[in-house]
């Protein structure tokens, strides 16, 4: 399950997230953009990664309140090489 963390210090690190997240469960790995302030974590368990989520939620990090929360699909793009409906212009 992916795993989105909002409102990061810009001095998190991958360590950082790791360690904390392991203490719910195993950690697959952990996507930073420190300059969005944002990161992904991948947690192969669902109910771990629940936990975490439930856990971690509004969590103080290096002086910043973390938002947790299962990421959403994104949903499946349009196939590649079929044409649009409708008339051309």
């Amino acid at each position: 399950m992916k795993i989105r963390i909002d409102d990061l210090a810009g001095d998190v690190t991958e360590d950082d997230l790791r360690t904390l997240f392991e203490l719910f469960g195993a950690v697959a790995a952990v996507t930073i953009d420190t300059r969005r302030r944002w990161a992904q974590i991948d947690m192969p368990s669902k109910s771990a990664a629940r936990e975490a989520i439930d856990g971690l939620n509004g969590q103080n990090l290096k002086g910043f309140d973390m938002t947790v929360a299962e990421m959403a699909d994104r949903p499946p793009s349009r196939p590649k090489g079929k044409p649009r409906r409708g008339r051309r212009r």
